[in-house]
């Protein structure tokens, strides 16, 4: 899905994203929510600690903590690049001592990195509370910038187009990316 063109659209699709994960989770029944993917329950399917299954989202989140974590992280990264922005200092894009060619274990690192040791009910709720609050962290970054330095494209040397296409990607499209996942990771596999 393109970035959208305008502020309005740009945050109603993050606000509206969230609130649909939001009930995407609270739908589910709390040891579900907490319980592990069916493909994260066989050992060769499950990737470990530091290791990128080859291209596959199923593979590397291993549960709905590790989704809200992925999302999280990214919310982090995107206040990082922001951070740098606006003091003058070059913006590590993806993240330090990554390109987007090693995008899969960059998602590895930020999934081991959040993840919360101990019982999966405790991990999950620190994961959605992390979760809602990057996502206010973010917006509230987002409303105090001026339209223009938001979807104007060639404003900053880093990116190709408007500042509004990661800021979705990491918020309304990275919130739609989640809603798909979480569902088809719970459907076991043949």
């Amino acid at each position: 899905m393109p970035a959208p063109t305008t502020r309005t659209a740009l945050e109603a699709a993050a606000f509206r994203g969230f609130r649909d994960l939001d009930d995407v989770i609270e739908a589910m029944p709390a040891a579900e929510a907490a319980a592990l993917f069916p493909a994260a329950r066989t050992p060769a399917a499950a990737p470990q600690a530091g290791e990128a299954a080859p291209g596959a989202d199923a593979a590397r989140d291993r549960d709905v903590q590790d989704v809200l974590n992925h999302l999280h992280a990214w919310h982090l990264l995107l206040l990082g690049w922001l951070d740098a922005d606006a003091a003058g200092k070059p913006v590590e894009f993806p993240a330090p001592g990554h390109t987007w060619d090693s995008l899969a274990e960059l998602n590895v690192e930020l999934r081991d990195r959040y993840r919360v040791p101990g019982p999966a009910d405790a991990g999950l709720a620190t994961a959605r509370g992390r979760l809602r609050a990057s996502h206010i962290d973010v917006l509230t970054r987002i409303e105090s910038m001026p339209d223009d330095d938001l979807l104007e494209p060639g404003r900053r040397p880093w990116l190709r187009g408007p500042l509004a296409e990661p800021v979705h990607e990491c918020l309304g499209g990275h919130y739609e990316w989640a809603i798909a996942t979480i569902p088809a990771s719970r459907s076991p596999r043949p």
